[in-house]
């Protein structure tokens, strides 16, 4: 499956579990449109239906940057939730 079939998949669930999250564009602009996404943010940034700030980082074949993991740290220190995602399960699980 594509990392965004399951990007997809995973935003859908949220919502229907009543979840609030919208998909983060990180993709790296050209000289018409740039950037400012801060680097290593998740793909998928809300919170859960009782306010728990919630991060999901979707990854299908290729492995966390260091900055992605730098951000889980940064998220994980501060008590939100970071799911790192390779299918719906790892979120369904979780939250």
């Amino acid at each position: 499956m594509s990392a965004n079939k399951l990007t997809k998949q995973i935003i859908q669930y949220c919502l229907l579990q009543g979840h609030y999250v919208v998909r983060i564009n990180n993709i790296p602009g050209t000289h018409f449109r740039a950037n400012t996404v801060t680097k290593g943010v998740a793909d998928i940034m809300g919170c859960t239906k009782d306010g728990r700030a919630l991060a999901i980082e979707v990854k299908t074949t290729d492995q966390q940057s260091i900055y992605q993991k730098q951000f889980e740290e940064h998220y994980d220190s501060r008590g939100g939730i970071y799911i790192l995602a390779r299918k719906l399960e790892d979120v369904t699980d979780l939250i």
